[in-house]
């Protein structure tokens, strides 16, 4: 694979039991992985520039955060939906995810995204606002759907609004 400049390498492997480990190798020396799960969450892998073998750290993301840490780093390509996270005083978190047109959940309500501590507080329909939607409100591809309450359960919402449901 060419990158700007350089080459970059990267190389991925089944884990059995686990999912697959992709692992890139950036043109600076890095080496940087991505677990994915079988269960869609991912888990980012640094590891020691002086022994590309060890690993220094790493971090488990829900498949929403992952989502949104792709979209922060630019990912190229179709995106399903994108998610961007705002944190306020009092740890209550906004969510805005964007319904792409060949998201799962086009043409599917709403019904089974809820959780305790977060809800779905409105959906932006082209220029009009649907404040506090029903669960029978049908996604539409270009919805931007926005969810307010702790972090953990609105990023719980997120993982049901964007999952093919009911």
């Amino acid at each position: 694979m060419t990158a700007s400049g350089g080459i970059m390498h990267i190389t991925s492997a089944p884990l059995p039991g686990v999912g697959a480990l992709h692992v890139l190798a950036a043109q600076d020396g890095h080496r940087v992985g991505v677990v994915r799960h079988a269960d869609d969450r991912r888990e980012l892998v640094v590891y020691d520039p002086a022994d590309p073998d060890t690993r220094l750290t790493g971090v488990l993301l829900t498949a929403a955060e992952a989502r949104v840490l792709a979209d922060l780093v630019g990912a190229a390509g179709p995106m399903t939906h994108c998610a961007r996270l705002d944190r306020h005083d009092g740890g209550v978190s906004v969510l805005q995810v964007l319904i792409g047109a060949d998201s799962p959940r086009v043409g599917r309500p709403l019904a089974g995204t809820g959780v305790q501590g977060a809800v779905v507080a409105a959906v932006v329909r082209g220029e009009d606002v649907i404040a506090s939607p029903g669960p029978g409100l049908r996604c539409r591809a270009g919805d931007i759907v926005v969810v307010i309450g702790r972090p953990d359960a609105a990023f719980e919402v997120i993982d049901a609004v964007t999952a093919a449901g009911p």
